[in-house]
């Protein structure tokens, strides 16, 4: 049988991994180093991805590859008006249009970190008038209790050494508001309204906010989780919010217990009870949570909720199983 080639791509920013902590995508990026230590009866090449050295926008392995994986989160901000600094957005756009000319015969995976990077979203966007055979999707929830539970243990062994430390914010939050969606059209998420309220009720002192927000005052700039452990680690308690499915969890959940945060979760985050076993960290609005941060004992909860996950949480050894069965599966999907 012929040997077929696996191109790993990052479209934007280029990757160098090395270690956990550093990336928002690290639990896929581990998975994906294993994967090509254990199946080497494929060719690998690499677009701007590495292992402990950078690989910059090189096109020389697309012409050949028949499968491209693409880690992709939050490339919907790529083409909201704009949100991207437009020296990066035109040097990664011409770099898609010169470098990925002939994709009709090729077979895209999407490793997707973000609802809302969806097939249509690179059929009719990213890869605007590029026909392409077929595109996949590997979702950070096809692993069952999410990839991410791999974030909670690289937390916890990065943590080992920091028990017992003081924590005098009583709620942090890190990541983006989804205010907008592709086009620059309202998502009609509300999260930016619900986290200034948090704000202006709860005061700057108690609160922390990490990230980009349209309507928040941050107290620091987006950074890898290995730099905001800090201050994630001096909280109690965050919001998870979903988009696009009620179904769906994400990361900070596993991200929260692993600091000793307890999260809390708003409206129908997790419908199916996955991770959520408590109807109480559920929450309508920032006064529900205000009021529920307050009446409660933060110590007693954290164990009840932090016990309960622990029950179904995998092993690195299985999440990578369930990994590996999912991803060869979409390679040899056809048509």
């Amino acid at each position: 049988m012929e040997r077929r080639k696996i191109t790993i791509a990052r479209l934007r920013s280029g990757i160098n991994y090395k270690r956990p902590l550093d990336h928002i995508m690290d639990s896929f990026y581990y998975l994906l180093k294993e994967f090509q230590i254990r199946h080497n009866e494929f060719d690998y090449g690499t677009y701007n991805y590495g292992y402990e050295k950078p690989n910059r926008r090189k096109p020389d392995d697309i012409p050949d590859s028949d499968i491209i994986i693409i880690p992709t989160e939050n490339e919907f901000h790529y083409h909201i008006p704009n949100y991207i600094d437009p020296k990066n957005l035109e040097k990664s756009n011409t770099a898609i249009k010169e470098h990925f000319l002939d994709l009709k015969d090729k077979h895209i995976i999407l490793m997707r970190n973000d609802r809302g990077d969806t097939e249509s979203l690179y059929r009719n966007y990213t890869f605007k008038d590029k026909p392409i055979r077929k595109i996949s999707i590997l979702d950070e929830i096809d692993i069952p209790g999410n990839i991410h539970q791999l974030r909670y243990q690289f937390i916890i062994d990065a943590n080992r050494d920091k028990e017992n430390l003081k924590k005098p914010y009583l709620f942090a939050y890190w990541g983006t508001d989804k205010r907008r969606d592709v086009g620059g059209v309202d998502s009609g998420d509300k999260r930016h309204t619900i986290l200034k309220e948090i704000q202006n009720g709860m005061g700057r002192y108690l609160t922390r906010f990490i990230g980009r927000f349209s309507t928040v005052k941050r107290d620091m700039k987006s950074d890898s989780m290995r730099n905001i452990l800090p201050i994630l680690n001096q909280s109690k308690y965050t919001l998870c919010f979903n988009w696009k499915d009620n179904k769906a969890t994400t990361s900070r959940y596993h991200e929260a217990l692993a600091c000793g945060i307890i999260p809390m979760v708003y409206g129908l985050y997790d419908s199916t009870g996955i991770l959520v076993k408590d109807d109480w960290q559920r929450v309508e609005s920032a006064e529900e949570l205000c009021e529920k941060i307050m009446s409660s004992d933060y110590e007693s909860k954290f164990k009840q909720i932090h016990d309960s996950f622990k029950q179904s949480l995998l092993t690195k050894e299985q999440i990578y199983d369930t990994f590996e069965e999912q991803l060869l599966n979409k390679i040899e999907e056809k048509k």
